[in-house]
């Protein structure tokens, strides 16, 4: 039996994973996930608990603009 995952979901946009915020930080080149949460206070956004959903994801790149490798088009449906 084979087990994988598809790289898309069901209407064939590309799957977007829940990220850490150490994950975030370092799609920017921080080392600390202080660093984030500064930049992030300067737009008045707070994270909620957990993982970074996908619709945090789409807020935080709005705001702080796009890291390179991550495409503004991935989360057009988000």
């Amino acid at each position: 039996m084979n087990n994988y995952r598809s790289d898309f979901n069901s209407n064939n946009s590309p799957k977007i994973e829940i990220k850490t915020r150490q994950q975030i930080a370092e799609e920017y080149g921080w080392k600390s996930v202080q660093t984030l949460r500064t930049k992030l206070r300067q737009y008045e956004i707070e994270l909620p608990n957990g993982s970074i959903t996908p619709k945090w994801q789409k807020i935080i790149y709005d705001c702080l603009g796009y890291p390179s490798g991550i495409s503004k088009s991935t989360y057009k449906e988000v």
